[in-house]
């Protein structure tokens, strides 16, 4: 659900380095009390008020298949000065559809779904049921539209919905490519795998999740849909100062984001996912075999699961965000290592806390990924267009500023770069110091809109930078990694 093309802001993995083929992968280091203390700092840095932190983050570290360390800082609920706790529990967003792919998956291993039958087998009215498949689906390669951009950018989501009337919504679209010929990011596929799940299991999706996934991983404070009633919950914020997120019903996540869960709870998952106990080595060795490429360099998508390299490390997890929350979960499968981060803003950079994480627990590998991710982000690539280069630059610097030329953005654009928000906004962008250049790196083309990768060079640091335009031309978003 992160995935909403107009957010401005959006925390993204930051190493994205090459790997060194046939190179030893490191070893965690061993967490005793000195690198303890120093993962303890990055915890606490990453709560409060500095722009990128979150008002509560919440971490858990799995090493060798068991949870080593666990903490949280900051506030759960800032109106009422309530500390977070690593009991807090957080939307997870879409880390959920790693949970709903392993749901597919066990179902294939019992018989009672097939990953290339087309999803019509199993949902009779999908649309374009008979063309997409399970897999594809799986893969974010079914050229189904998204619902979750129209859904949350019109405010439709303040209103209770069904999976079924999600995916009636979306019956009248045309499919935005072949199925199966490239990747793009679709909720829309995981509702339709949500109900497939259903139709199988002959049962709801969350009491099969509560039945086959959280109490086998012993997963005691996990829930999937509406917040549980009794305290405990994060409140939802747009940024570290505790805006307040707007609200949505949450009716409207399903498979695709709708579990409510705590580090540690993931983090038993995904010691049962790694050990065998949810599904067999060779089925989430399966998830992992054949990933497709997808917008974020370096990082590709197999069934439910992202995977990305650090130098000579393959992590293998999922991302997940909704307005007021970020989570981030990796695991490193051979080592049966697991980080996972979570933060109750929208503006919460999962990725500026997992780098001080990893950079203490793989200090080889870490800092190896920072050299040639630097060097790389300064390389140009081919098939630039100055012109659109120059509409970019221009707009971010406006944003900087506290500007935006409105005829130059979508509709979506116009409704969330609101004149009350614009000034929050360029205190948020004030940090990176005055935009100098912008260097091309690819574009590519994603079926609604064209979305083109830049290095943005600051006169206070060098970040990568993806912009986006919708089939009219308009600029549709710009994230900042």
């Amino acid at each position: 659900m992160k995935r909403i093309i107009s957010a401005i802001v959006a925390s993204a993995l930051v190493w994205g380095a090459a790997a060194r083929l046939g190179s030893a992968a490191e070893s965690a280091a061993s967490i005793g009390s000195s690198v303890a203390a120093k993962l303890d700092s990055a915890v606490n840095a990453g709560a409060g008020g500095a722009a990128g932190s979150a008002p509560a983050v919440s971490v858990a570290i799995v090493e060798d298949g068991r949870i080593v360390y666990t903490r949280a800082a900051g506030l759960e609920n800032v109106a009422e000065k309530r500390p977070a706790t690593t009991a807090t529990r957080f939307r997870v967003g879409s880390i959920t559809k790693t949970f709903t792919a392993v749901a597919v998956m066990q179902l294939v291993e019992r018989g009672a779904m097939r990953l290339d039958d087309p999803i019509a087998n199993y949902v009779a009215d999908a649309p374009h049921g008979k063309e997409v498949t399970i897999r594809q689906l799986l893969m974010h390669s079914s050229g189904i539209p998204n619902y979750g951009d129209e859904a949350f950018n019109s405010g439709l989501v303040s209103a209770a919905t069904t999976p079924a009337a999600i995916v009636a919504s979306m019956g009248g679209k045309p499919l935005a490519f072949p199925p199966g010929s490239r990747y793009a990011y679709s909720n829309t596929g995981y509702v339709l795998l949500g109900l497939a799940i259903e139709r199988a299991a002959k049962m709801p999706l969350a009491a099969y999740e509560r039945a086959r996934i959280f109490g086998p991983a012993g997963m005691h404070d996990t829930t999937a849909g509406a917040l549980p009633a009794e305290p405990g919950n994060a409140v939802g914020y747009m940024d570290a100062d505790g805006t307040p997120a707007p609200p949505y019903d949450p009716s409207w996540l399903f498979a695709d984001g709708d579990i409510v869960s705590t580090p540690s709870d993931i983090a038993r998952f995904d010691i049962a996912l790694m050990s065998g106990k949810l599904i067999s080595p060779a089925s989430f060795a399966q998830m992992r075999a054949a990933p497709i490429a997808t917008d974020e360099e370096a990082v590709k998508y197999g069934l439910g699961v992202t995977l990305f390299p650090l130098a000579d490390l393959s992590f293998v997890g999922h991302h997940g965000g909704l307005p007021g929350f970020e989570a981030d979960n990796e695991m490193l499968p051979g080592q049966r290592f697991a980080v996972i981060v979570f933060g109750n803003a929208f503006s919460f950079s999962t990725a500026g806390l997992n780098g001080p994480l990893l950079a203490t627990i793989f200090p080889v590998s870490s800092a190896r990924a920072v050299a040639e991710r630097k060097a790389a982000m300064l390389v140009p690539g081919a098939g630039e267009d100055p012109a659109t280069t120059a509409r970019f630059f221009a707009f971010f610097a406006a944003l900087q500023k506290g500007r935006v030329d409105r005829t130059a953005v979508t509709d979506e654009m116009n409704a969330q770069l609101t004149a009350e928000r614009l000034p929050d906004l360029a205190q948020q962008l004030a940090p990176l110091g005055t935009l100098q250049k912008l260097i091309f790196h690819n574009k590519v083309d994603q079926g609604p809109g064209i979305v083109f990768h830049y290095t943005g060079v600051f006169s206070d640091q060098t970040t990568p930078m993806t912009f986006s335009l919708d089939r009219n031309d308009k600029i549709a978003g710009v994230f900042l990694q």
